[in-house]
Parts: structure tokens; sequence; C-alpha cells
């Protein structure tokens, strides 16, 4: 639909143009609505109105070029006018010209300061030049006109969220459902920031709510089958990825989703026979070839069907690789260097009063599907601990500090000085302690990557513990190759990458044991699936906590646990993922050799 006027606007066109031209769209007839603008250009060829519908209905056409002459048209008749500068920005958005929508929109709001619209557009775009804090107070404006704007609540939120801040961001979503209570798109945001914060029986409740609505929403059914994964009932999570492919049999994130988890083989064997089909089509896009091969090769593995799961893991893997790219192994190798030559014992020695003295973080990393939700668990159910889960504020906190510093990430240790250092820490805590219970003396963040922030760790919180995860080099490059992860693990797509990684990982966490003042402890995965009462008890131990024995029946909690390994840490501790890869070894056999060294 074409944006609405108000009594407000400078220029309001004749009604009944806007009302027949929004009616022949919203019943899918762009053809008539286009007729529509071409009749009236035919009696009044400078109508600056019809010019600025025609060009909404072009770019809605995707006939950009036509789009963008008819717009600037309209602002040529009526350049005082700011809703033409505006329809002239929301074709530039479409182009992806973002500098030149900038452009557009800032002219609409010098036109007239109290434009809502023309604020929150402006903020949207600056969203996509990476100029974060202008967008937010373009939306804040927008808001200050009209406080009711539900699409600039969302807009703002999702900047929020990108800066770490969930708790604003959640507030944010909630108004915004407040004030569109019908809009699925307003609860589905918010059911999603209710995840993302740990609160998911609240983000289950809001789509369950919104399919009571409407039973036939998508986005609602597939937010409930992830909602329920997220709270280990198993049952029900393919029923709901079911419910979209019996309305979009495309789906191709619903069908990955389903064969990952579906047990009952007569009620799946069509939807393989549809997944193996999509896989052998040339047309079939390369993400969609990676989401149903990733579910397919967990289906197959499941079966002890290994021949079809490589198969299947073979093409998901090419296809993300064809459209993420490969690790770039020089760019990794540079980083590890100016790791192991910047932080140095003398380093952490100059730094002693960095930080503040509490020990309640710990911090669990290692490569992915190594491990670190199993330790994380079993921590979890001692009464005195809390998981937080896969926190990404470490690394924020480490992004925000660098702030008009050229600079990468790993840097930031280098660039803190003593009072940085325990602002930072605080606000870390906040975001550590959100779902935890008040005075809880050990709280884990279990993000796997923050081995590459331990030095930035250790100078907030040098008392705090790191548990370091290891498992079987190629056991963990199996799990970590037939896992979805989001295109920007490059290294998991390439058993090559994959060595290269693990080797990079293992060179990084020796050099921090050697200089890191922070306390760290090795646990293999392998061990603890020998002996779970030993190694537990050597973790309680090393946490300064008494022993519990409701640590050894870690799968029997009932906290969301959000991670590609949810369901195997539901189960009593089990030996089958051990030696794992061997099933492999005639299929995958870049699986024997490439990891030959590292081992």
């Amino acid at each position: 639909m074409l944006p609405s006027t108000t009594t407000t606007d400078r220029h309001p066109p004749p009604a009944s143009l806007l009302d027949s031209i929004n009616a022949a769209l919203g019943s899918d007839d762009a053809v008539f609505a286009l007729r529509l603008c071409e009749d009236r250009l035919a009696r009044t060829p400078d109508d600056p109105d019809a010019h600025r519908y025609l060009g909404q209905i072009y770019a809605r056409q995707g006939e950009l070029g036509a789009a963008r002459a008819a717009a600037r048209r309209a602002t040529e008749l009526a350049p005082h006018d700011p809703r033409t500068w505006s329809d002239l920005g929301r074709v530039w958005v479409l182009s992806r010209d973002w500098p030149a929508a900038v452009r557009c929109f800032r002219q609409a709001v010098g036109l007239k300061a109290d434009y809502a619209d023309g604020w929150h557009n402006l903020g949207a775009a600056l969203k996509q030049t990476g100029e974060q804090e202008r967008a937010l107070a373009c939306l804040q404006r927008a808001l200050a006109i009209e406080p009711t704007r539900a699409e600039t609540y969302l807009a703002m939120g999702g900047l929020l969220i990108e800066d770490g801040q969930l708790d604003e961001a959640l507030w944010c979503f909630e108004r915004a459902a407040a004030h569109a209570p019908d809009s699925s798109r307003a609860r589905h945001r918010l059911a999603q920031a209710l995840s993302d914060c740990g609160q998911v029986d609240q983000a289950e409740a809001l789509f369950r709510s919104s399919l009571r609505g409407n039973p036939d929403d998508l986005d609602a059914w597939f937010g409930l089958g992830h909602a329920m994964e997220d709270l280990g009932r198993a049952d029900l999570a393919p029923t709901c990825y079911l419910k979209v492919l019996e309305r979009q049999p495309g789906h191709g994130l619903a069908l990955g989703q389903y064969l990952t988890f579906v047990k009952d083989e007569t009620e799946a064997a069509p939807w393989v026979a549809h997944a193996q089909e999509a896989l052998t089509r040339r047309e079939t896009p390369d993400e969609a070839q990676a989401l149903v091969g990733y579910g397919l090769a967990k289906y197959f593995d499941r079966r002890q069907q290994y021949e079809q799961a490589a198969h299947a893991g073979l093409v998901a893997n090419a296809a993300r690789r064809r459209k993420a790219g490969p690790l770039n192994r020089a760019a990794l190798q540079a980083k590890g260097d100016g790791i192991l030559a910047t932080y140095t014992t003398e380093f952490f020695a100059e730094r002693k009063r960095f930080g503040i003295g509490t020990d309640q973080p710990v911090f669990i990393v290692g490569l992915p599907r190594s491990g670190t939700t199993l330790i994380e668990q079993i921590l979890s159910a001692h009464p005195g601990m809390h998981g937080a889960g896969e926190l990404p504020d470490l690394a924020r906190l480490a992004v925000q500090s660098l702030a008009g510093l050229q600079k990468t990430p790993w840097q930031a240790a280098s660039h803190l000085d003593e009072r940085a250092s325990r602002l930072l820490a605080h606000e870390y805590l906040r975001a550590l302690r959100r779902n935890a219970p008040p005075d809880c003396p050990r709280i884990s963040d279990k993000q796997p990557l923050n081995y590459f922030h331990l030095a930035f760790a250790a100078l907030l919180f040098p008392n705090a513990r790191v548990l370091h995860c290891r498992r079987a080099a190629r056991d963990n490059a199996l799990s970590i190759w037939m896992e979805n992860f989001n295109a920007d693990q490059r290294y998991a797509t390439d058993f090559e990458d994959l060595a290269f990684f693990l080797a990079q990982e293992r060179r990084l966490m020796d050099h921090w044991k050697s200089v890191l003042p922070l306390t760290i402890l090795t646990i293999h995965y392998e061990e603890v699936v020998a002996d779970l009462e030993g190694q537990a008890r050597r973790l309680i131990n090393f946490l300064g906590a008494p022993w519990d024995d409701r640590c050894l029946n870690f799968h029997q909690q009932e906290r969301a646990v959000q991670t590609p390994s949810r369901w195997q840490v539901r189960q009593p501790i089990y030996s089958k993922s051990v030696g794992r890869w061997k099933h492999y070894g005639d299929y995958l056999p870049g699986l024997e050799s490439v990891f030959a060294e590292v081992v």
C-alpha cells in the first residue's frame, strides 16, 4: 500500500486517487493502479502526487529505473513538498543506494521538521550506512513527534539489539506490540527479544497468542517450533515446522529444522524425498540447499545411514561456501600473531590494578561443539551456580571500547585504562546477571569464541575462572561441519579450514595458559563421558563450591538451552559421540588425512 496522507500535509492529493490506488494494490491489481496514475497524468501531466504514486508503483513491481524517473519528476514539480523527497528516498532504498536515500530523507525533514515519517526513514537509512548513533537519534525524533509509531519502536529495538542493549530493546518491542496489538510483526519481534533474553516461556506464549488470532501465521509457527527446541519439547518442535511446510512446502529453514528433529519415518518420508529433490535441482538457491542439506544430513546420521548423511553434508557445505566464501587463513594467522606479540606476562603485570575483584564470572571457552554446553549444564544443576548461555557482551564491549579507533576487537585490551576497565566490568556484570538468581556465587558465560577476548576479560575480572573445553579433533570437526552455523563462521564448511582453525585455537589457548593472570582448567570431552562423577567433582572443586549430587542429573533440568546441543544435554551422558568420525571415514576421506598433523 502507498503511504497515507494527513490533513497536516502541505499539498494533500485528491483523496479519490489515493484511495483508488490503495484499493487496487490491496487487491494485488498493480496494473489497474498503474492505469489510474497514467489516466491522471494524461489529464494533468504536472500532477506531482500522481508522479510520486507512479514511482512507488513502479518500485513495487521492481522497475527501479522507471521508479526513480517518476519520483525525481515529482520532486521537480513540488520541490518544497517533503513527501516527494521521502518517496524518492524510498526508491533509493529499494535500489540499495543508502547515501542517496539519506540525502533525500534529510531534504524531507529539512522542509518539515515535524515530519515523523521522514525522521523514521532517515533513521532506517542511517542504520544501513553504519551511523548507529545518528540513526537512533532520528528514530527518537520520530517518536517525539508521534509517540505511538509501532514501526519506529521496532526499528529502534533492532538498533538496540545490535548494540547489546537487550533490556532497552525489549521495552521498545513491548511498546510496538502495545501500539499495534493486531501486528504479528510486532509480536514476533517482541517474542524473539524475549527469547534472546532467555525468557523463552514468555516467547512461547506470544507465538501461541499470534496463532490463536491467525492459524496460518508461518512466522509464529516457526518461532513456536524454535521455542519448543529451546525448552526441550522434542515431540512438539517437528509438528510446528510441519505446520509451516503444509502451508509453504518450499520453506527451506522449516524443512531443514523438521528433518533435524522428526522421529516418525513414515511421516517424514515424503519430506525426505522432497528435500533430496531440492538438493539436485540447479535452480535451488545456495542458501536453501544449505539449510535443507544440513537437516537431511542429521536425519540420515540419526538413522546410521552414514553415506547418505555424508552426501547431504557435502552438498550443504558446498552451497554455504559458495555463498559465504572460505576462511581467510592469512587474517586469522595475523590475528593470532598479534595476540601473542601484544599480550605477554609483562603486559598483565603492568596492569594488576585493572578491573574489579569479583570472581563471579566463569568463562567457558573452546571450539564450538567441543562440550561447552554439556559443561554449563552440569554446572547449572548446582544450586549455587547459574548458566547465562552464550552472551554476546564481552565481544560487544571490546568493540565499544574502541569507538573512534581503527582497531579490531582483539586489540581492545591494549587500549584500556584503569577507569574504563572498571566501568566496562560493571556493564558486563549487568548483562551476566540479567536472569540469574540474586546473590548467585558463580555465573557462567559459555560463548565458545570468547577465547579470542580472554585478555580483555582478564583486565575486567582478574579473579575470574576459565573452563577450556577440548574434544578429539576429528569428532569436533565433523560435528561443526554437519551443523548449520551462520554464514560468518567461514571455517565450518571445509575440513582443511577447520584443521587450520583448530590449530590456531590450540596455539592461542596454550599462550593464554602461560601469560594470563586468570586461572584456567582444561576439560576433555572424552574424559567427562568416561567418568562423569570424577570430572564433575573436579569442575565443582575448581570453582570453589561444595559438591552437590544434582550435578550428575544435569539432563533433568528444565532450563531453556539455546545452542545446537540442546537435545544432547537433555539426555544422560552417553559415549556414542566419541569416535563418531570413524563412521564417515570411507565417505569423507579428508577427516582422516587433513587432521593427521593436528592430532
